[in-house]
């Protein structure tokens, strides 16, 4: 497994994180020099949601809802420039 370990900013905190330099399938740069990083992870997530009856919009219970997401990671514009020059094929 090739990590890629970059630094993620949550606030005040520093976060130290990595994904598999093998699952990316995008990236695209923004004007400031970061980028998204998209990976290939599609994966499901169930949640529940209020059941409301179609007529008089009452909630009458929960059903459990699955929804598919797509990891989408930000980088920095000194993180992109050091994934660039790993994964560039010269």
């Amino acid at each position: 497994m090739n990590l890629f370990f970059y630094t993620r900013t949550v606030e005040d905190k520093t976060f130290k994180d990595s994904f598999n330099v093998n699952k990316v399938i995008r990236t695209v740069q923004n004007e400031d020099g970061s980028a998204l990083v998209l990976l290939d992870d599609l994966h499901e997530r169930a949640h529940e949601i209020p059941d409301m009856h179609p007529k008089t919009r009452a909630i009458i219970g929960t059903k459990r809802v699955k929804d598919v997401f797509q990891s989408e990671i930000t980088l920095s514009k000194e993180d992109y420039a050091r994934l660039s020059n790993l994964t560039n094929i010269q």
